[in-house]
């Protein structure tokens, strides 16, 4: 016979968390009480939840080792501090209990990025189940509500949306007259194609070779009459919605905060899109020849950045489906991030400028959050992330390297380059993340509030 102790005894333990986790009830009777192994088991419920509520926060763009951290605040909060996370690109565990008494849950994670509006709706939520401990089926059935939701914009918006990002890159790296009207082309087929992996999926897999495939065609042929014959200055604006910009700061973030296997498959999956971007160029300039080299155009004014900013982040937040009412905050982060980067860069110095502008992207993002009631950090972070563009060198150094043209020392020395810019953006964040964490904890013990 088995000896109880207060319902604590291993035993029993031990074929409750087994139970949960294989959907099932633990026994027939009230949960027990803790005992010396320490408090019960969370129920299925929760665990559940809090699983599913990773998986949400892994589609929302944010690094694995800061999802970690929220998950163990929740889970802190709904008196479960012995629910434990490991986060992958691919996939999240959950571990309840320790030694022989612990027992693992999985749920992979599918389904593309959240839209900005489901990644507002899901902030909001963890929020609110970190303040009222509501009712895991409760959160569980408002987070499938979040992850169901449709789209809010028709897929038109996709092409006007590529259109406007290519069109305020352009502004903002090479504000030409005449190389407006090859942004608006370029963005245009971008977007069209986008809108063709959306209607016929089995084409998505390809997308980013057929996109800088075609983007190079039409760079290389009109780039003479439009942009001096410099054929990269049209196709980067024209790809930045395929650049993995992100991924590759992202995993950065998770290599040097520990998260290796994360980070190592983030890097992999991030070089690996720029080597297909890559060849595409190379493939489409073959095809389309030698370029024609035109008279240079004198630029537009100082205007031209600060009006690029605004366009794209117009584009951005048509194109993810920012919340109602947000436009105004995403551009107020995109400026403030931009001006540090600016500032930076007035110094002599590129990396100064990324560190900069990564360091203050968190800060600024919390305070629309917190100070002045903007949208959850995570949605005004987002889009001003794409303001450092960490993958733009990159894909012109990786082409110049598969053409295997005489400058490829020089692609070599700018692909270099750009890993070290993606370096200090993602420095940048680190401090900025920690400051911001450091803050916030701070308020929420003067407060007596739980932290954020």
């Amino acid at each position: 016979m088995r000896r109880r102790h207060g319902g604590g005894d291993r035993p029993h333990r031990s074929a409750s968390v087994w139970a949960l986790l294989r959907g099932g009830r633990a026994v027939a009777e009230p949960e027990p009480e803790p005992g010396p192994d320490g408090p019960p088991p969370p129920s299925r419920e929760l665990v559940v939840f809090l699983r599913d509520v990773g998986a949400a926060l892994c589609r929302s763009g944010d690094a694995s080792n800061r999802i970690a951290e929220r998950l163990d605040e929740l889970a802190k909060q709904y008196g479960a501090p012995g629910v434990k996370f490991i986060i992958l690109p691919t996939g999240l565990f959950v571990r309840v209990g320790e030694g022989e008494d612990s027992a693992v849950d999985f749920a992979p994670i599918s389904g593309g990025d959240l839209r900005l509006d489901q990644i507002a709706q899901l902030y909001g939520l963890v929020a609110e189940a970190e303040r009222t401990r509501m009712s895991p089926l409760e959160g569980q059935a408002r987070l499938q509500k979040i992850l169901a939701s449709p789209p809010r914009f028709a897929p038109w918006a996709t092409l006007a949306a590529n259109i406007l990002m290519t069109l305020g890159l352009g502004l903002i790296r090479n504000p030409v007259p005449t190389a407006m009207f090859g942004y608006l082309a370029l963005g245009g087929v971008a977007g069209g194609l986008r809108l063709l992996a959306h209607r016929f999926p089995g084409f998505a897999p390809s997308l980013p070779v057929a996109a800088s495939m075609a983007a190079s065609i039409i760079a290389a042929a009109v780039s003479g009459a439009v942009a001096a014959g410099d054929t990269s200055q049209l196709l980067v604006p024209a790809l930045v919605t395929f650049l993995p910009g992100a991924a590759l700061t992202n995993a950065t973030i998770e290599l040097a905060g520990g998260a290796i296997v994360s980070g190592a498959c983030r890097l992999v999956a991030a070089m690996m899109t720029l080597l297909l971007l890559a060849f595409g160029i190379a493939a489409g300039l073959q095809l389309a020849g030698p370029e024609q080299v035109g008279g240079r155009v004198p630029a537009l004014g100082g205007w031209a950045p600060l009006l690029g900013v605004a366009v794209l982040g117009l584009g951005m937040a048509l194109n993810a489906a920012a919340p109602t009412r947000s436009l105004l905050w995403l551009l107020l982060v995109m400026y403030v991030v931009w001006s540090v980067q600016l500032a930076g860069n007035s110094f002599g110095s590129t990396l100064l400028g990324a560190f900069l502008g990564g360091a203050v992207l968190t800060p600024a993002a919390y305070a629309v959050q917190g100070r002045l009631g903007g949208p959850p950090a995570q949605v005004s972070f987002l889009p001003a992330f794409w303001l450092l563009v960490p993958g733009a060198l990159g894909l012109t150094g990786v082409s110049s390297l598969v053409t295997g043209t005489s400058d490829a020392a020089t692609g070599l020395l700018t692909l270099v380059n750009a890993l070290v810019t993606v370096v200090a953006i993602a420095l940048g964040v680190l401090v900025g993340s920690s400051l911001t964490r450091t803050t916030v904890h701070a308020a929420g013990r003067s407060a007596g509030a739980p932290a954020a």
